[in-house]
């Protein structure tokens, strides 16, 4: 069963890691398909995380190409060394990247846990050069509440995590702005997408949902919202085989370009 326990550098590691695993195909396909990440791009991936489209892009934008792996915590990026890639610790909420500077400036599931998340996207906006483009995904956690069939205590706990976002100053339903939101910076907008992923109970794919109530769960229960048998049912519930489908959270996706100079 799933301990509650603070957060070590292992498990939000791993926890990072199955959140990308889940996500990252679609991004890529954006990156690739729809914005055109070429050879010698200057990119900026705010927010990197474990690194995994960090990684894509070195390869993308080849030797003649940069990408500043941007992030308040740098441990998560240590097996991220490519001669075309700096790892820059930086506070984004505090310094902002340099004007007009990225042919791509990328960043996922950010925006929505800051409580100035508004003048952040501008920032990042105003990052991006004549030509270049934003990319910006941020998630609905909201359509974790679905279970199917019906599980009051799953629900529950889906609900403890959307008002404890909101306890910490985020916007659990951040993604669902998303798309005005980027309008509002004035580039153009290239298009949208968004993904849905329904995981069955007792699979590797639940744990994106699983880990990130263990992360939250020691608060959740100071707040009050669940106790702890409760939170160790809603564990067994998710951890055991079985037929129950949950959903992962909306991923959102808005790729905006500056018009060229």
């Amino acid at each position: 069963m799933t301990q509650i326990a603070p957060d070590n550098v292992d498990q939000e590691r791993e926890r990072l890691e199955r959140i990308a695993e889940l996500t990252d195909p679609a991004t890529f396909r954006y990156l690739r398909k729809n914005i055109g990440v070429g050879e010698g791009w200057r990119c900026a991936e705010v927010g990197a995380g474990v690194g995994s489209v960090v990684k894509w892009l070195a390869n993308r934008v080849g030797l003649y190409g940069r990408v500043d792996a941007v992030d308040i915590d740098t441990d998560l990026l240590d097996d991220v060394v490519a001669p075309n890639v700096r790892v820059i610790k930086q506070d984004i909420t505090a310094t902002k990247l340099e004007s007009e500077s990225y042919d791509l400036v990328h960043t996922k599931i950010l925006l929505m846990h800051l409580p100035d998340r508004e003048r952040v996207l501008y920032e990042l906006a105003a990052a991006v050069k004549p030509g270049g483009w934003l990319l910006v995904e941020e998630c609905d956690i909201r359509s974790i509440q679905r279970v199917d069939p019906p599980s009051p205590l799953l629900t529950r706990g889906a609900v403890a995590l959307e008002t404890f976002f909101y306890f910490m100053g985020a916007d659990p339903g951040y993604g669902m702005k998303l798309l005005p939101a980027v309008k509002r910076t004035g580039l153009t907008i290239g298009g949208t997408d968004c993904q849905l992923t329904a995981v069955q109970v007792g699979t590797p794919e639940v744990k994106t949902v699983s880990m990130s109530l263990a992360k939250l769960a020691p608060a959740i229960l100071k707040a009050g919202l669940m106790s702890e048998s409760e939170i160790a049912e809603a564990f067994r519930q998710l951890e055991e085989p079985g037929d129950t489908v949950i959903y992962t959270p909306t991923t959102i996706s808005v790729w905006a370009q500056r018009p060229p100079a």
